[in-house]
């Protein structure tokens, strides 16, 4: 029960008391003052009457006639004339009936009808005694009134006072309320500085020291982004363009080569320029620096839309995008609009025009490829290109005698698939010294030949032929069916970035989490890394639904870019999965192990599981579990086997 509450039950009850108590001490005192009148209206009429029958003692009639005439003209219950030897001489009586009394209130407030005496002589002759009973009728009535009168103000005031006492204790409490919020978003890993500081001392300081703690909490966590930040900048960004450098093209091109998704598949193309040391030599670096910011921003403007690509500076002369997913069409048109623009940029600037020279070169490369292969088909490209006429670019072509399928071939084969039954899922648990956390999903196409076909095979022309979320909706499906075939096992499926942007699939999947609420508590969702950056809106509103509707997300592939870090404390995922070469790359350098540490702390201030990924072998475990990191998932801890094989 909440402070409020118990104050208000409490302050309610006193108020209630003490209304109680004034209205027993009025109805008790009204009580008694007509308990005191009913007395004295009996005493005086019992000697006002009998002195009016002293005269005519000697007439018994007269006497009787003044006792009727009495009795009926007030309101007693029975008036007797008793003779000196104790016999009756007279007696009026009524039976006592009140009318518009309950008898529930005539039981609960008991009157004794005084009896009055009065003595009846003349001179030194005594009659007898007269004896008068009041009647109660008129006095139960009274008293009624009285205590309805008292009920109806009793629940006035009280319900006055109650309701006052509601909206003071409200005002009162307001603080403790704020400092409740307060509290409750440290807890949620959320930053709210209370700038209502009461006047009461007690509060006042509460309120204060809360929100010190909370600045604190802040700067620490802001801190350690700030440090990520620096450490991304340093390792992966170059200085001239601000784009990413050689060593973060490497790795992230290599994960995407070996990803087992959409990413293993797609275009590498590549820009090299020709005499810019010589512009440098002749007109200095800022002119040789607008070539450079040119370059970049018309880079920037053609992957701008596009999921998972990325450019690198791989030195002062080439610079390489790659695009996930990609075909050579797409490829083809971007490289004509960038190599337009940049040509055009140079022939407008003398300095430029006389000195510098430059080509594209473009590559298409899959899950076979390896990221020297891809390096060495550019270069024969680019090569090809310088040597080829206007414009300075070439799309390598492989003479391999790998099959080529068209659009509607493929669509084919993927409607088919999806028809017949024939995509698998396969799984891949993530462990800790605690024991499983969930089982990872991934799918796999069985091809008309029977053969077993890997994401990476096909989920590129399924993104391009929009069909993911049909693809989606068939693993959400098998997956819940398989949970609740088998209760102990918790399973994590991956929401491709096309299934979140499309409205429809949204509308689906709000009522399909619906009908699986009761597996909340062993079905994971996950949301790509590069969705973060390029639709974080719908990344945040995915986020509030799983977590309004009980169950639990994480994020797969973080890259611990400046965006996603930036929004961590936003999107609250339950874990985050991380490969492990961006942990042991950090492990290896010593500056660099300050980054790690710092997130490692944003981590653990946010509630967030990190989970190591591509976990190769026990040396590469032994050296994560050094760094504090507990969940590992990888070839080197279990394989990826049919779901179900376990």
């Amino acid at each position: 029960m909440t402070l409020f509450r118990q104050l208000q039950i409490f302050v309610t009850i006193m108020l209630l008391a003490v209304l109680g108590i004034v209205l027993q001490i009025n109805f008790s005192d009204t009580k008694e003052y007509v308990r005191s009148q009913l007395y004295t209206n009996a005493k005086n009429t019992a000697n006002s009457l009998s002195l009016s029958m002293s005269p005519f003692m000697d007439d018994l009639s007269i006497m009787q006639t003044m006792i009727n005439a009495m009795f009926d003209g007030g309101y007693f219950e029975e008036i007797t004339l008793i003779r000196q030897d104790g016999t009756i001489s007279y007696s009026k009586s009524e039976k006592i009936e009140v009318e518009g009394v309950p008898q529930a209130f005539i039981n609960m407030v008991k009157l004794e009808a005084p009896v009055a005496e009065a003595a009846v002589s003349g001179g030194w002759n005594i009659y007898g005694t007269l004896k008068v009973k009041v009647h109660l009728g008129h006095s139960y009535l009274r008293l009624w009134e009285t205590f309805k009168q008292l009920c109806i103000w009793f629940v006035a005031i009280g319900g006055l006072a109650s309701f006052a006492s509601y909206f003071i204790l409200k005002l009162i409490l307001a603080s403790l309320n704020a400092i409740k919020n307060q509290a409750e978003a440290v807890g949620n890993n959320e930053f709210i500085i209370n700038n209502r500081v009461p006047r009461t001392p007690e509060l006042k300081q509460v309120v204060l020291s809360m929100n010190s703690m909370v600045q604190k909490v802040q700067t620490i966590y802001n801190r350690e982004v700030e440090t990520l930040k620096k450490y991304q900048e340093l390792q992966f960004k170059d200085p001239l363009t601000g784009l990413y450098n050689r060593k973060y093209f490497i790795k992230q091109f290599g994960n995407f080569i070996s990803s087992n998704d959409e990413r293993s598949k797609g275009e590498i193309i590549l820009f090299s320029f020709e005499g810019l040391e010589k512009v440098q030599q002749i007109s200095g670096f800022q002119v040789v620096q607008q070539l450079y910011d040119f370059a970049s921003a018309t880079m920037k403007e053609c992957t701008a839309t596009k999921l998972y690509s990325f450019i690198s500076c791989l030195n002062a002369n080439d610079f390489v995008i790659a695009l996930p997913s990609a075909d050579s069409d797409e490829s083809n048109l971007c490289t004509k609009m960038i190599y337009s623009k940049i040509k055009d940029f140079v022939d407008a600037n003398r300095e430029f025009r006389e000195h510098t020279e430059f080509a594209a070169g473009i590559v298409s490369y899959n899950e076979s490829d390896t990221i020297s292969s891809v390096l060495t088909k550019g270069d024969y490209a680019l090569s090809a290109a310088k040597n080829s006429a206007e414009p300075h670019f070439e799309h390598f072509r492989d003479d391999g005698n790998a099959l080529i399928l068209g659009k509607l071939e493929w669509k084919k084969m993927i409607e088919s698939a999806l028809s017949d039954q024939r995509f698998m899922l396969t799984s891949q648990p993530v462990v800790s010294d605690t024991g499983e956390l969930h089982q990872e999903i991934f799918i796999n196409m069985v091809d008309l030949q029977g053969q077993i076909q890997r994401a990476g095979y096909f989920m590129p022309m399924v993104i391009k032929l929009s069909l993911a979320n049909e693809v989606d909706q068939y693993v959400l499906r098998h997956a819940t069916d398989f949970l609740d075939k088998n209760q102990d096992i918790t399973l994590a499926v991956n929401v491709s970035n096309d299934f979140l942007k499309d409205r429809e699939s949204f509308t689906w999947f709000r009522k399909f989490l619906a009908t699986v609420k009761h597996l909340s508590k062993r079905l994971v969702f996950e949301i790509p890394d590069e969705a973060i950056g390029k639709s974080f809106d719908i990344c945040l509103d995915f986020s509030g639904l799983i977590k309004g509707t009980g169950f639990k997300f994480g994020i797969d592939r973080f890259v611990m870019n400046e965006t996603s870090v930036k929004y961590l404390h936003l999107l609250k995922p339950d874990y985050i999965k991380i490969e492990q070469d961006y942990l042991l790359d950090i492990e290896n350098r010593g500056e660099a192990e300050v980054a790690l540490n710092a997130f490692l702390t944003i981590t653990e201030s946010l509630g967030i599981k990190l989970i190591a990924t591509k976990i190769e072998n026990e040396e590469q475990k032994a050296v994560l579990e050094a760094r504090q990191i507990k969940y590992f998932q990888g070839r080197g801890i279990a394989d990826i086997t049919p779901l179900g094989d376990k």
